[in-house]
């Protein structure tokens, strides 16, 4: 299964050995300050072949990660988990508390996405073409959620 997560979410808090699923960080596509034009195809392909040797892959919700999925999925169950819109203002004040505890690169990026497009994100992942999830409210256990899908 690969789960397209908004960012936030809680990817890498739940991910490790005893749950069964990896947080397919799209941050370490860059080098030297570049990422190429293509680095989707590279990441999402790994994110297939993990999730086809029985991972649960979380992977990050660029559009082109998105796009890319869609076309090229053929037997491997995914699903979008992004909050709900009424969410905004308590999601950016996540994020912005998660860069104030680690002030890295990835977090500032991601709090400055949501600050300019946390709309035009939700509506990118929710029309996506794939099955969606949504976060309704801030009292959510990610793993459960996770556990939930997977029963599907």
């Amino acid at each position: 299964m690969i789960i397209i997560g908004y960012q936030g979410i809680g990817k890498s808090s739940v991910s490790g050995v005893d749950s069964g699923c990896i947080d397919l960080e799209s941050s370490n596509f860059w080098y030297e300050g570049v990422r190429t034009d293509d680095w989707y195809i590279y990441y999402c392909n790994i994110a297939l072949d993990l999730s086809k040797q029985g991972f649960t892959v979380f992977t990050s919700s660029h559009q082109c990660v998105i796009d890319y999925l869609v076309r090229h999925n053929a037997e491997t169950n995914i699903v979008c988990v992004f909050p709900a819109e009424h969410l905004k203002s308590e999601w950016i004040k996540r994020l912005q508390d998660r860069y104030d505890n680690n002030p890295s690169e990835k977090n500032f990026k991601a709090l400055a996405n949501a600050k300019d497009r946390f709309e035009e994100n939700i509506k990118e992942i929710r029309n996506s073409g794939h099955f969606f999830f949504t976060i309704k409210d801030m009292d959510y256990d990610l793993m459960d959620i996770v556990k939930h899908l997977r029963s599907l």
